[in-house]
């Protein structure tokens, strides 16, 4: 098993954190031993809920095969997700 890398995971939380985003959108970050207030454990693997105000959410687990990847990539699936949670809302309004 590859072993968790937390000082990435402590600079991801950072980036993640002096992010501008919309105003309905809450992010809970949960990365073991960097930041667990509110989170349940998930077999010790890092994640994000993208909460919206109005209710839906997504979550994203960073498994093993996130670990790897740099900083920016890892904030680029998180930026997406957030992404795909608009567009779905956009779109759910407009029917």
């Amino acid at each position: 098993m590859m072993e968790y890398p937390v000082e990435k995971f402590k600079k991801l939380a950072e980036e993640l954190r002096s992010m501008a985003l919309s105003p309905e959108i809450d992010l809970v970050v949960c990365f073991p031993g960097v930041e667990d207030e509110e989170c349940e454990e998930d077999e010790g693997k890092p994640y994000v809920i993208i909460r919206h105000v109005e209710g839906p959410e997504k979550k994203l687990v960073f498994s093993e095969n996130y670990w790897k990847a740099d900083v920016e990539t890892l904030k680029g699936a998180v930026l997406f997700q957030i992404k795909a949670l608009m567009e779905e809302l956009q779109s759910f309004e407009g029917e």
